[in-house]
């Protein structure tokens, strides 16, 4: 009997240690999207290259195009949790050289967790706005 309490007793411990792990990484995910989301809409190519887990070597042309860019809106479509990470659908509306044409693109990111660092990398490419 005490035996099966003990075992239980640790199940329940790994359980509630599991879940609490993921508690962390999903307000880490989500302070992590608002941030990004933040970053995209300021058209802030330096800070959201912070959120590449192989930083990307960026042109100047591509740096002159993105301060061109106005993003109007910014629309989760989708998440999907995957094995290895997250999935994320992201509508992205946007003017660009002042003109009064609103564009769309959709951006999927695929996010990845790093236990060692606490925190979420983009594995797919910060979008280009055309």
């Amino acid at each position: 009997m005490k035996k099966s309490m003990l075992i239980f007793l640790a199940g329940l411990f790994l359980l509630l240690s599991a879940c609490a792990s993921d508690s962390t990484k999903n307000r880490t995910f989500e302070a992590t999207m608002r941030n990004y989301e933040q970053i995209i809409r300021w058209g802030d190519l330096e800070k959201a290259n912070e959120y590449l887990k192989e930083p990307a070597d960026f042109s100047l042309e591509r740096h002159e195009n993105l301060k061109k860019v106005q993003v109007n809106g910014y629309s989760v479509l989708s998440r999907t949790i995957t094995d290895k990470g997250l999935d994320q659908v992201v509508e992205i509306k946007y003017t660009k050289d002042a003109s009064v044409v609103l564009r769309t693109i959709i951006d999927v990111q695929k996010w990845v967790y790093d236990e060692d660092e606490e925190r979420w990398y983009l594995i797919s490419k910060i979008p280009k706005f055309k």
